[in-house]
């Protein structure tokens, strides 16, 4: 007979305050406006939709962005948008494991969309 006990691992949490006053800070950075150009790598030419929700208590809300497109965005979408990667897998070598052969598997990641701010235009 075998018995195992699950708990939960007690976490080292920060007081709740201090913790609301991250958040009101990390919402502050994120709300600066930046204007800048949108590049849609996968499909020149066609629109990018996609919603947005990150702090508790603000509202959902739909982005349609169209390649080529000029545009005023809150930074939190510019850091949301440029950190939006695709993984290209690969399988060039085939390698010989008990008689069976098995394909390595090997990706690259690249950029789906990217927002370039007018500064580096």
């Amino acid at each position: 007979m075998e018995v195992k006990e699950y708990t939960k691992k007690v976490k080292n949490t920060k007081p709740k305050a201090e913790v609301e006053e991250l958040i009101k800070k990390m919402k502050k950075e994120d709300d600066k406006l930046v204007k800048g150009q949108f590049e849609f790598v996968d499909a020149q030419g066609g629109f990018f939709e996609f919603g947005y929700k990150v702090y508790p208590g603000e509202p959902y809300q739909v982005y349609k962005l169209v390649h080529g497109e000029i545009c005023t965005i809150p930074m939190g979408v510019v850091k949301h948008l440029n950190g939006t990667k695709k993984k290209i897998r690969r399988y060039d070598n085939v390698e010989l494991k008990n008689g069976v052969q098995k394909p390595l598997r090997t990706y690259e990641t690249t950029s789906r969309v990217r927002f370039v701010p007018v500064d580096y235009l």
